[in-house]
């Protein structure tokens, strides 16, 4: 086959160019860390490439959210554990304005603190997060859900959420009215006929709503037993002239009733009756204190002035159980964001590893491969050159 000069001259610069871009590819290689650098050079992995950075993208946006979602409960946790202490400095004055030993003055001045604790409670109602948004007003985040002590409830009962991982969303906050409204409790006691010195005292209880009545029954004819009744169904309850002062927790003779004790007093005549009873209704804790605050100012917090008698502790500690499940709900949050970060740093470094398996170059074959290529490249140019000096008109 007869091969002439111009095809010589192709052949060898063909040669030197494919040399020199192979060189390039391997250099831009190096030089970026990638093996692949183009969709051409492998199309099958070029896509497993584009899903897993979407994957990897994905579940740094979770890890970001979970962060942004556990500071807002901590926003919360703090604000609540503030409001639980206020709650608690509160009973403690109840407690000292419910004792006999005050008198107006000083329940005055123990008025004047309360006040002032009740101003700090709703001004914690009202806090923000780190965007500004109120943390209590449900989806109204640019509404304060209080506006005064004796206020309704400004927001709604949404919960904003986050999503912090494939299917998984946590709730970043509470609505006030859950957390800062309870049912207030007013138990009534009242003597409908007997002695003078027979009475009953609601000594203790939890806040729980009574659905009907309770009627005490007590009759010489069928003494030392009495008995109340509550949905028609009658219940001996022991009771004696010499047993005056005998604590009776109602609970234990039937679940159905919340845990409060009723303590007799006084002896029984022949024609004794006495009903007790339970009204509530739903009010924020505000409301409750305020009442209380009012009842110091006025000197009214006997056993004869309910619900500003012991009523009110029992109305403070259903506020304060209120916040308190709120922030039990805060921990159980926190414990499923922490779990749930786990599994999307478990994602995270698995979809990292086959990423940089798939994409990422191997520099020692790389660095071997570009010596190879550059031998190869440099060979092709000196067999260019001697070629090039082949012609006949050297010879003539």
């Amino acid at each position: 086959m007869r091969v002439s000069t111009s095809q010589i001259f192709d052949q060898g610069l063909t040669a030197m160019l494919n040399k020199q871009t192979e060189l390039s590819k391997t250099q831009l290689q190096i030089s970026t860390g990638k093996k692949i650098l183009n969709p051409s050079d492998d199309p099958a992995a070029s896509v497993q490439i584009l899903n897993l950075q979407r994957e990897f993208s994905l579940t740094e946006q979770y890890l970001d959210n979970a962060t942004k979602a556990e500071n807002k409960q901590v926003i919360e946790e703090g604000v609540l554990s503030s409001a639980t202490d206020i709650l608690q400095r509160i009973r403690e004055i109840a407690i000292q304005g419910l004792s006999d030993t005050n008198g107006p003055d000083q329940r005055k001045a123990l008025a004047g603190e309360m006040n002032q604790l009740n101003e700090q409670l709703l001004l914690l109602s009202n806090s923000k997060d780190s965007n500004g948004d109120y943390l209590f007003s449900g989806f109204q985040t640019n509404t304060p859900p209080y506006e005064t002590i004796n206020g309704a409830y400004q927001g709604d009962e949404g919960q904003r959420s986050m999503k912090i991982g494939a299917g998984v969303t946590i709730e970043t906050n509470d609505p006030g009215n859950i957390v800062f409204e309870s049912r207030h409790i007013a138990t009534t006691s009242t003597k409908i006929a007997g002695s003078a010195d027979s009475n009953i005292a609601i000594s203790s209880g939890n806040g729980t709503e009574l659905s009907t009545a309770i009627t005490f029954t007590f009759n010489a004819a069928i003494a030392p037993s009495g008995g109340y009744d509550v949905n028609g169904g009658p219940t001996t309850i022991p009771y004696t002239a010499a047993e005056a002062g005998l604590n009776i927790d109602l609970n234990a003779l039937d679940p159905s009733l919340p845990k409060v004790s009723v303590t007799f007093t006084g002896t029984p005549s022949a024609t004794d009756s006495f009903s007790v009873g339970t009204s509530s209704s739903v009010q924020t804790m505000f409301n409750t204190i305020d009442q209380f605050v009012k009842a110091l100012e006025a000197d009214q917090v006997g056993a004869n002035n309910g619900p500003n008698n012991s009523d009110f502790l029992i109305n403070i500690d259903a506020s304060m159980d209120s916040v308190l499940n709120a922030q039990a709900k805060i921990g159980a949050r926190v414990n499923s964001i922490d779990y749930q970060r786990d599994i999307n740093d478990g994602l995270s470094f698995s979809n990292e590893k086959i990423l940089s398996e798939i994409r990422d170059l191997d520099y020692a074959e790389a660095v071997s491969r570009l010596s190879l290529q550059m031998t190869a490249l440099q060979a092709a140019q000196q067999t260019f050159t001697r070629v090039q000096g082949l012609s006949l008109f050297n010879f003539l």
